[in-house]
């Protein structure tokens, strides 16, 4: 039986292993273009990254200056490595 408060996104996002440049440009079309509510982006964990997480930080901080709502996703989502986002 599902969860009744479950969510599923409308889209999935994958931007690991992108630039934060190429990642600024998608995140970018998603504001303005405001075709979905929900959406969930898979950012990684930085694990592979020298210096620690670089695009799980980008992403929070471009979500937070534009004011978006999220949170970690469910680890059968993704867990540390993606986030629920929720658009206005």
């Amino acid at each position: 039986m599902a969860n009744k408060y479950e969510q599923k996104a409308e889209k999935e996002i994958d931007l690991h292993g992108h630039t934060t440049a190429e990642s600024e440009v998608i995140l970018k079309s998603l504001f303005k273009d405001r075709k979905y509510k929900h959406v969930r982006i898979i950012v990684g964990k930085g694990n592979n990254s020298a210096n620690g997480p670089i695009l799980p930080n980008f992403v929070k901080n471009y979500l937070k200056s534009h004011n978006a709502r999220y949170n970690q996703s469910k680890i059968q989502d993704g867990g540390e490595g993606a986030l629920e986002v929720f658009l206005k």
